[in-house]
């Protein structure tokens, strides 16, 4: 009987369509007994004699596509730095993502940590939570510049949302000729933005991308959302920024290593932090989870798995198939 192996909590969680394609698929689904993102001895673990794997955040490794033998992983979502590329095209494991399904949800996020920033949301519900009902002066976000750096599916939405609310919208992306916001080179959109917003991939050349030299570039009282990588920004120069003030403010959804309890930044009334919850609405899991399910299937049911089919992810090994 053909496996499937699949981790994203919220796949099994929240009900929608995507079970009801499993259900009719007449395959065998493993899901792992742990609520958190598993190591790489606990992902052998899972999909030992699996043919194919849907994976959220967890580590695929040459050793995890090995226990399979995998024929094809998918990435609930699109991010793909928690999965070894080289070691599934020499092994011509396929590899898939489900792209814009979940790019609503994380925009939508986006502006929301934006707005909470710009008017102090979290520090005012605090402050009343503890009676004393302090009112801290905020701004608007209207006739205000947003720096999208990422121009891709999310990045799209965030600057159609900024440009909603009457924001000034500006982008860059080296890998985009053509946007619906005028393209600047990073050093102007870091310099001149009110509030930058990243949605680009985690990468050797974008591992901490925001770094002291990056903040000190940005305008004094600027405000700072990641809610793509959390190796993006480097969180020590990040409470050095907030404390001296030239910060105004920082919303980041999701961490390398979650900041540890004695850290200065759990003390900064602007600063935010989200359990990477941009892509956990409804809506963008039943999207996600059809997109995986789909793509899974779709190799599954070759006969004898055959070659990867060219993808975005891991085009084929020309030399395996000579």
């Amino acid at each position: 009987m053909t496996r499937l192996a699949i981790t994203p909590r919220s796949f099994r969680t929240v009900p929608g369509r995507h079970s009801a394609l499993l259900a009719d698929a007449g395959i065998e689904v493993r899901y792992p007994s742990l609520e958190r993102i598993l190591t790489e001895a606990e992902m052998i673990e899972l999909v030992r004699g699996c043919d194919g794997l849907i994976v959220g955040l967890d580590p695929v490794t040459a050793r995890v596509l090995e226990a399979g033998p995998l024929r094809v992983v998918v990435k609930y979502g699109s991010g793909l730095d928690n999965i070894d590329l080289e070691a599934a095209r020499v092994r011509q494991v396929e590899v898939r993502t489900t792209p814009g399904a979940n790019s609503q949800a994380v925009a939508e996020l986006t502006i929301g940590l934006l707005f909470a920033l710009a008017r102090h949301l979290v520090a005012h519900h605090l402050d009343a939570q503890r009676g004393t009902w302090t009112r801290r002066i905020g701004r608007e976000l209207a006739g205000r510049r947003l720096g999208v750096i990422g121009y891709g599916q999310i990045g799209r939405r965030v600057a159609s949302l900024g440009l909603a609310v009457g924001m000034e919208v500006v982008a860059h992306d080296p890998y985009v000729e053509r946007a619906d916001v005028p393209l600047v080179d990073l050093a102007a959109l870091i310099e001149s933005a009110d509030a930058v917003s990243l949605h680009v991939p985690l990468t050797p050349e974008t591992r901490h991308l925001v770094d002291a030299t990056f903040l000190g570039r940005m305008r004094r009282g600027a405000w700072l959302v990641n809610t793509a990588r959390g190796g993006l920004v480097d969180l020590a120069a990040l409470a050095e920024a907030l404390v001296d003030g030239h910060l105004g403010g920082a919303a980041i959804d999701d961490f390398e290593e979650p900041p540890p309890p004695e850290s200065t930044l759990w003390q900064l009334p602007n600063f935010i932090a989200s359990p990477h919850a941009g892509a956990t609405t409804v809506e963008a899991v039943e999207r996600t989870g059809v997109a995986a399910v789909e793509a899974a299937l779709s190799v599954l049911a070759r006969a004898g798995g055959g070659s990867p089919m060219p993808t975005a992810a891991n085009p084929p090994n020309r030399e395996a198939q000579a």
